[in-house]
């Protein structure tokens, strides 16, 4: 049997670059990056400027208004339907193409439209073409970080590549574009749908995303941790988009083609690490890039006053780099996190965009109190960039100790179970098939802990951990094979965990190779002869 150091402490090695290989992957990179390039095009101007939008980064609010309402809709819905996953795809097309047709005819027609409906449209643009990424995001759901770092990059390089070239068009030009490719947009999901989910091909390891266990995804105080990183790594980039005054910068051609270059040069480096599997390199470094193109561009703001572009240009293409680490960070936590998927990524955008536009404000604010504020902008950066620094690499990008929450589990375990003995008939059999799987399960399988075993189902789950224990099971494993244990069929196991068929069928498999058992009868025999 192998141990579980060599199941899973590293990343599975990628295929050769092949089309055939990496066929399953080109609605992702298609769907992603058409998406974005709406946004960059509509709300950002199409890189000419810094600016968030023609209103201040009001455009990007109005849309944060109903991505926050669906956000706290998944507080209420434990998972969206397939069907109204699908209705939202249908209305986001339409919303951002029918949003992007209507900015188009007002720009040919030489109509200029009211203020207030020339934001709504712009923010309905924003909503659809938001709404299609999350969408494609989920559809990675359970894919390895190597496969998913490759879609994202390629991805955040072709919608720059689109975007460059746009930039030096009418607006006309744009927003007719941006209606050919919110349309496009059913291509790439027909063909994802009779292609299947790419997590068939590449399923994950969850340590090669942030060298942590899969049960840390489930861990609220680990996703706050990874919105901090954000939080603080937005507002410099907004006060850098914004500098001196918090007003948008115009960019001329130079340094329009330095964006593209740095983002270019970025999404091939880490594309060729995915391609390597130097997993634990990227997650890392990646950081370390962003802040470089952050801080290159403040020391140019300060060598160069006189013209802010060229510090603008490397600060654009961090925040550019972050929208890539944003999508990379959302599917790790939804192929591990216990929410619906819709929930992480609703959070990361919001944590991202409105500290983004918040960052612009701050330079007004500043001018307001300091009027020779480019020194205090500056410092005020440095600061902020240096909060994100220390947030991340201590806590996210750490290999994180899990005995703190482990010791915490085991005392409220330890206290049920005291509770239970003084008062038999404060535990009912049937409270224990109430509880949530993760509930139990977010415990490290390999740590003991008493739990009181009052009934089948909870003898079974408490012998699963055990197992998890002695054959070193991932945490997905352990979850498997308790929905296996109790009696799920693969069927039942796939929708429960929201993973597709043949990524339960994998995991089976592999705890069969772990454990040297090789069905159901022979793990429910070994559970009846050496469990608790």
């Amino acid at each position: 049997m192998q141990s579980a150091g060599q199941q899973g402490s590293g990343a599975a090695s990628m295929p050769p670059l092949s089309l055939e290989g990496y066929r399953i992957l080109l609605p992702s990179v298609a769907g992603i990056s058409l998406a974005a390039a709406v946004v960059n095009i509509t709300i950002q101007q199409a890189h000419a400027s810094t600016g968030i939008s023609t209103y201040d980064g009001w455009s990007l609010i109005a849309a944060s208004v109903v991505i926050g309402a669906l956000f706290l809709s998944t507080l209420v819905v434990k998972r969206f339907s397939k069907r109204s996953i699908s209705l939202g795809v249908f209305i986001s097309i339409h919303l951002g193409g029918l949003g992007s047709l209507a900015l188009a005819s007002a720009d040919a027609a030489g109509v200029p439209l009211l203020a207030p409906v020339d934001l709504l449209l712009q923010a309905g643009v924003t909503l659809g073409a938001t709404l299609l990424q999350f969408y494609w995001l989920r559809k990675l759901r359970g894919t390895s970080a190597q496969a998913v770092v490759v879609v994202v990059f390629s991805a955040l390089a072709l919608a720059e590549a689109l975007t460059f070239a746009l930039s030096f068009m009418p607006a006309m030009v744009g927003h007719f574009t941006c209606v050919a490719l919110m349309f496009m947009q059913f291509g790439p999901v027909r063909t994802s749908r009779v292609m299947g989910v790419p997590s068939d091909s590449f399923p994950a390891v969850s340590e090669s995303y942030f060298g942590t266990d899969e049960n840390h995804f489930s861990n609220r105080s680990f996703l706050v941790v990874a919105a901090l990183g954000i939080w603080f790594i937005s507002i410099p980039m907004g006060m850098g988009r914004g500098f001196p005054v918090g007003q948008a910068i115009h960019l001329n051609p130079a340094s329009r083609a330095i964006v593209l270059v740095a983002v270019i040069v970025v999404s091939a480096l880490w594309v060729r690490f995915a391609l390597v599997s130097r997993m634990r390199a990227l997650t890392t470094s990646i950081w370390v890039a962003m802040e470089l193109l952050l801080g290159v561009g403040t020391i140019l703001f300060a060598l160069v006053p006189a013209d802010p572009s060229m510090g603008a240009a490397l600060v654009l293409a961090s925040s550019l780099v972050l929208q890539a680490f944003v999508w990379y960070m959302t599917i790790a936590f939804i192929s591990f996190g216990w929410r619906d998927p819709y929930y992480y990524a609703c959070a990361a955008w919001i944590a991202m965009n409105i500290l983004t536009v918040a960052g612009m404000h701050v330079d007004a604010l500043i001018t307001a109190v300091v009027p020779s504020n480019a020194a205090a902008i500056i410092a005020f950066m440095g600061f902020f960039v240096l909060i994100s620094a220390q947030v991340v690499y201590t806590r996210l990008l750490a290999s994180p100790s899990e005995q703190g929450e482990v010791q915490a589990a085991a005392e409220v375990a330890a206290a049920k179970a005291a509770r239970a003995a003084e008062d038999p008939d404060g535990l009912q059999e049937g409270d224990a098939p109430r509880r949530p799987l993760m509930g139990v399960l977010a415990i490290s399988p390999q740590e003991e802990v008493a739990l009181p075993s009052r009934s089948p189902d909870v003898h079974i789950a408490t012998s699963v951990l055990e197992i998890g224990q002695r054959f070193g099971l991932t945490g997905r494993e352990v979850e498997v094979l308790t929905l296996y244990a109790l009696g799920h069929t693969q069927a039942r196991v796939s929708d429960e965990l929201q993973l597709s068929p043949n990524t339960v069928h994998t995991h089976i498999k592999r705890i069969y190779d772990k454990t040297d058992l090789h069905s159901r009868q022979e793990i429910l025999d070994y559970i009846n002869e050496y469990g608790r």
